[in-house]
């Protein structure tokens, strides 16, 4: 229902009468006599979203706490609310990839993908909760029941939608309230502390456990990705070994590493992206012990694993030791799938990163021929790829089919798949099958993958949960004179950098001694802060202490220059 952003008129206060008749409606739709609001102050406003129109009602904090389609009377329960009431839904299970990499992006639950035994509630047309099995009464969507969910007892080669999902967690009705909430993590430790307590009643030390499934999994050929799925709560100990791991791995099993290289570059493109199935705003250097990566590259050094040059900050890997007993016994582990960063390859380089900075990185998404082209080459199964990823996967392709011209290498003899990737939007079959190497990239990645971008911040952590698609927005500021001779200067298109509007213009209003206001930016249909007077370079400049870079921003400056006399 929130694929895209709805629109959200003024939230109004509902009457005491309302709000009781607003709270019996729920409690009998939902069965739960026990169910209350959390505020005694209920907000209502009405939204017109891509497909349907209808009703939010919100807490005196303005966080939607249910919904309802106008002529439908179904009240339907967000997240949050769900959040402040764990029992109120029956919480269909499922795997936590599911629901990052389906879920969030629109589909709906499978019976295959979810995971029995079903709560006897969910019956066809229930509404219920879908939560991960690692965090099992945290619920992350909420949708209808299509399936007799208890007559399941195993879904192993079922087919059919289990649940229609409605909404679910940083979706575009999140997004319209611009809500901040992460799920909590207080529910995810309850539940682990009852699975814990009754597994392992004999040893309640949490730390041991950690250290002996770290020495288990260096001993025996453990399974690193398994850990990174059980633990929802990572200690300083867990991050500092998932972070070992990646540098092991890195030294090992990374054909893409060469030495020389700096140590921006080494732990954003190789450290990190070798972490297993993790989130990365939990695993990350910034959270180890030895919080900077200078600390950490030279604890490394000071052990033997490398060679580095530099001084203070400013450090390069020159060497690797791999004789090291730790890399000859290491055993690889899979690589994380569902954050871009873990399946790319692109190397970005230092120049593109600065100090301080948020930087970005473009991904791409194969669909249809780009899907059989990549399955004909060794890249690995992924979701994005970046292009200097499609750029190997074209190199290979050539060399594996024999089609470099023999009287000029620098040209490609093309095959039906490799010509038809290339020559897509074109229908004249007298085009020349002979092309030049350097020619392949732009028609492949323009006619045969969909662009995507992924921000990061200045620590290293992703901005957004998932690659977002599109190539990579700017910032307008425009300074120009409005009827009245009145100087203004509008900001627009900044919320996409998670920058508050509200925020912005309080210190605007600060740093610019002037009155600011919030409106509707008619280009981008999102806030635009105006603030009184010729401001360009001070918003530019406060814009760069938030972390975003200059080439990021459009300046106009709209004001006729003074005629001399």
């Amino acid at each position: 229902m929130f694929k895209k952003e709805p629109h959200i008129k003024a939230l109004s206060n509902l009457k005491n009468s309302e709000r009781k008749k607003l709270l019996q409606t729920c409690k009998k739709q939902t069965n739960n006599e026990e169910y209350t609001f959390q505020t005694s102050t209920i907000k209502q406003t009405n939204f017109s979203g891509q497909k349907s129109i209808g009703t939010v009602y919100t807490d005196e904090n303005n966080t939607p706490i249910l919904f309802k389609e106008k002529h439908n009377e179904q009240l339907f329960p967000t997240v949050y609310s769900c959040w402040e009431n764990p029992t109120l839904l029956p919480i269909v299970l499922t795997h936590g990839f599911v629901i990052e990499e389906h879920l969030f992006n629109g589909a709906n639950l499978m019976i295959s993908g979810s995971i029995p035994p079903f709560d006897p509630r969910c019956k066809i047309g229930t509404i219920c909760g879908v939560a991960s099995k690692q965090a099992p009464k945290v619920v992350l969507a909420i949708g209808v029941v299509e399936l007799d969910l208890p007559s399941y007892g195993r879904v192993i080669g079922e087919t059919g939608v289990a649940v229609k999902v409605i909404h679910h967690f940083n979706d575009g009705l999140s997004k319209a309230f611009k809500m901040k909430l992460e799920p909590p993590t207080a529910l995810c430790t309850e539940s682990d502390d009852e699975n814990t307590s009754s597994k392992h009643m004999e040893r309640p030390e949490q730390s041991k456990d950690v250290e002996e499934a770290q020495e288990s999994a260096q001993e025996a050929n453990f399974n690193v990705e398994e850990i990174a799925e059980v633990l929802d709560h990572l200690t300083v100990s867990d991050v500092d070994y998932f972070i070992t791991r990646a540098l092991y791995y890195s030294l090992t099993q990374d054909k893409g590493l060469v030495l020389p290289i700096s140590a921006s570059n080494f732990i954003s493109n190789h450290i990190m992206r070798n972490l297993p199935p993790i989130d990365h705003n939990e695993v990350n250097v910034k959270k180890t012990s030895w919080k900077k990566s200078a600390k950490f590259l030279k604890h490394f050094e000071r052990e033997g694993f490398l060679k580095l040059k530099g001084k203070g900050d400013d450090l390069t890997i020159v060497g690797k030791n791999t004789d090291k007993d730790e890399l000859k016994n290491f055993v690889p582990y899979k690589l994380g799938c569902s954050n871009a960063t873990k399946e790319s390859g692109e190397n970005t380089t230092s120049k593109e990163k600065t100090s301080g900075m948020m930087y970005s990185l473009t991904l791409y998404k194969p669909f249809n021929l780009a899907k059989e082209f990549l399955k004909e080459v060794d890249l690995g199964c992924h979701t994005y790829y970046t292009s200097q990823d499609i750029r190997t996967a074209a190199s290979q392709y050539i060399s594996i089919k024999n089609l470099a011209d023999t009287k000029d290498k620098g040209k490609v003899v093309m095959d039906d798949l490799l010509f038809d990737m290339v020559n897509k939007k074109k229908k004249n079959s007298d085009i020349s099958r002979i092309i030049a190497r350097a020619e392949i990239l732009h028609p492949l990645l323009a006619n045969n993958f969909t662009e995507f971008y992924q921000i990061f911040k200045s620590d290293d952590t992703l901005l957004f949960k998932a690659p977002m698609k599109g190539s990579l927005p700017r910032i307008k500021i425009i300074t120009e004179m409005k009827i009245g001779r009145k100087v203004i200067t509008k900001v627009s298109n900044f919320e996409v950098f998670q920058v508050d509007s509200e925020s912005l213009a309080a210190d605007l209003r600060k740093i610019c001694s002037g009155s600011t206001t919030i409106s509707e930016s008619q280009t981008f249909k999102s806030a635009e802060v105006q603030v009184q007077g010729p401001h360009g370079q001070s918003i530019i400049d406060h814009l760069n202490k938030l972390g975003i870079p200059n080439k990021w921003i459009d300046f106009e400056n709209k004001l006729k220059k003074k005629k001399r006399k």
